[in-house]
């Protein structure tokens, strides 16, 4: 097939394609018969492929197996791995691993599972907040900062390696924090390490009792609504960075000296209650 002997290849994907497809494919390609190379995206999109690029990669999903792609000709899609059950069913048929037994502390039961549940959903929170002021430029835009980053892409792209209290510091060199934003911050920050950095083995919430699961679930129950009031302050000036950035930014523009104008913050609404700039920021 294709100019090699049945023993030169393996299938490593088998799919069937529609007769309809396969026709209107051919119909539009005449030169090419079945078997053969594919060439050009369509095929796949009506296969049900998906489609991203992620850190300038291109991929294509189909099912549960996600491909690279060079381009959509012979030998320039490469399938790098299995997601979803396709890749649970591989690890389970793994002779190394499928043999290993649940301990008695990897079993949770009905109520326990809960929350977990409540866990995992404040620990997605804590990471859509930290993208929110990570992404939002316009808040490490200090004197400080723009010496030390030359243009948007180096500031974001220091940012992601800060921690949350170090973006946070390097917030209030360049803006005044309306007080109570400023304590909760405080307390979020505080509540937030605790519980990425271990809550469920500390004595007062051990998830592994009765009485630590009930502090546990008041903790949660917290932490949610506190994030989410959090979530919507950052999640504002996310957005006032975004409107400046299309209007006044190319991705590889050095930072401009002028000032951050007022309509920036007007418009995006929360952002001009919270922050205050301490000069012309920008």
């Amino acid at each position: 097939m294709n100019g090699f002997y049945p023993d030169e290849v393996v299938a490593t994907r088998i799919c069937k394609i529609p007769d309809g497809i396969g026709r209107y494919y051919l119909r539009n390609n005449p030169d090419r018969k079945w078997p053969g190379y594919v060439y050009g995206k369509y095929l796949f999109e009506k296969l049900g492929a998906k489609f991203r690029v992620i850190d300038k990669t291109a991929e294509m999903l189909i099912e549960d197996f996600v491909y690279e792609v060079d381009d959509f000709y012979p030998c320039g899609i490469t399938r790098v791995r299995r997601i979803g059950m396709a890749a649970v069913a591989a690890l389970r048929s793994d002779p190394l691993l499928s043999g290993m037994e649940y301990e008695d502390e990897d079993i949770w039961d009905g109520g326990t599972q809960h929350i977990i549940t409540m866990l995992g959903m404040c620990l997605a929170m804590c990471q859509l907040i930290e993208f929110y002021i990570s992404n939002s430029f316009i808040l490490g835009l200090s004197r400080r900062q723009k010496e030390k980053y030359e243009t948007i892409n180096d500031l974001k792209m220091g940012w992601r390696r800060k921690t949350l209290g170090n973006m946070i510091k390097s917030i209030e060199e360049a803006w005044v924090i309306e007080p109570l934003l400023r304590d909760n911050i405080d307390l979020f920050l505080k509540n937030r390490n605790l519980l990425v950095h271990g809550i469920t083995t500390e004595p007062r919430y051990d998830i592994r009792t009765r009485w630590g699961q009930e502090e546990l679930v008041a903790f949660l129950s917290f932490f949610d609504v506190h994030g989410r009031i959090l979530k919507k302050a950052f999640r504002s000036s996310y957005y006032a960075s975004v409107m400046f950035g299309i209007e006044n930014l190319s991705e590889g523009k050095k930072i401009p000296k002028g000032a951050f104008t007022r309509k920036y913050r007007d418009e995006a609404g929360l952002f001009v209650i919270f922050f205050e700039p301490k000069y012309d920021c920008m």
